[in-house]
This record gives C-alpha cells, sequence and structure tokens, in this order.
C-alpha cells in the first residue's frame, strides 16, 4: 500500500504520534514544495485505515492528483 497524504504537517505528525503509540514503524516526509506529507506505515492494517479516519489524511487510492 501506498504512502497517507496530508495537506499540512500538523495533521501528519498527530497521526505519526498515534500510531507510533501503538507500535507501527511510520516515516514521515515532505512531499515536493506543495505543502503534501506523505506517511509511510507498516505494518498498513485496518488499524491505521481506522487511525486514518479520525485523524484525517487521504488513503492512497483516496489521494488527489498532486
Amino acid at each position: 500500500m501506498g504512502p497517507i497524504h496530508f495537506a499540512s504537517a500538523p495533521d501528519a505528525e498527530e497521526l505519526t504520534k498515534a500510531l507510533e503509540a501503538e507500535g507501527y514503524r511510520v516515516r514521515l516526509r515532505e512531499a515536493g514544495a506543495g505543502g503534501r506529507w506523505l506517511l509511510e506505515v507498516e505494518p498498513f492494517d485496518d488499524g491505521v485505515i481506522a487511525m486514518v479516519d479520525v485523524y484525517g489524511g487521504w488513503l492512497p487510492e483516496e489521494a488527489p492528483d498532486a
């Protein structure tokens, strides 16, 4: 599964902290000059999908075109 997309760093950082607290391995990086952020998560499972619903962001298949 591809990375989770975010429009702002604060939202991405919140989800990063929550996932790390649950034991997921995460990598947050800025995606170019457009202010987008990408969050890679391992393992990518139903728990991750549920947390994205709470914290926002777009799942890979839902991400708006860059």
